[in-house]
């Protein structure tokens, strides 16, 4: 289970409404199964259908957690029109990157604009499985 702290949960969600109608992309990081802090990355694609994280940013993001003893926990990114559920192209990304990170994928839909909706999920050899996610107040 993720749990995110409620003022982190905003955070990510805020990020990913300023950064419609394109996809937001970013990092939790945290202690454990808790994350308390985001990490908001621009997406070089600037797109509304895929994402891809700017490199130095990224690097620079990286850096930071370790410096502050922190975890990388999950890689966030939103859809704008589609629900919070990994893509085909998400899950192929994820894949070839598991074993760099074995962590959370956050998804956040801007599907009904109003009602933004964040899940978690483990993406593992082309599998998805989805993970509990609780937003925590404090």
């Amino acid at each position: 289970m993720l749990k995110v702290a409620a003022a982190a949960m905003e955070k990510m969600v805020e990020h990913c409404r300023r950064e419609y109608p394109n996809e937001a992309c970013g990092y939790l990081a945290g202690q454990g199964e808790f994350a308390s802090a985001v990490y908001p990355i621009t997406n070089d694609a600037a797109s509304p259908t895929w994402y891809e994280m700017n490199p130095g940013e990224q690097l620079s993001a990286q850096k930071e957690i370790r410096r502050e003893g922190m975890s990388h926990l999950a890689v966030y990114h939103s859809h704008v029109a589609t629900e919070a559920y990994p893509s085909p192209r998400d899950v192929e990304r994820a894949t070839a990157v598991q074993d760099f990170f074995g962590g959370h994928y956050v998804l956040v839909t801007l599907k009904e604009k109003g009602r933004p909706q964040a899940r978690a999920f483990k993406i593992n050899d082309g599998h998805v499985q989805e993970e509990p996610l609780e937003e925590v107040q404090g």
